[in-house]
């Protein structure tokens, strides 16, 4: 699937989930989930960018990469 079809599937995904929530139903979709832990500066949202292939660093001190 690669990048370019990532990026088109974050889109349809979040269509999907607002169109059940107008319709007042949950829709639970298996989505892969990860974990990435370190100490501060550590590289955990490098770690993150490479692993899924976009750039997802919070730099905002308001904001954290949780």
């Amino acid at each position: 699937m690669g990048n370019r079809g990532m990026e088109e599937l974050i889109p349809l995904v979040n269509k999907l989930q607002d169109a059940f929530s107008s319709i007042g139903q949950s829709c639970h979709l298996d989505l892969p989930q990860i974990a990435v832990v370190g100490g501060q500066s550590a590289g955990k949202s490098s770690v993150l960018e490479n692993f899924v292939g976009r750039k997802c660093s919070v730099n905002d001190a308001a904001v954290c990469a949780q």
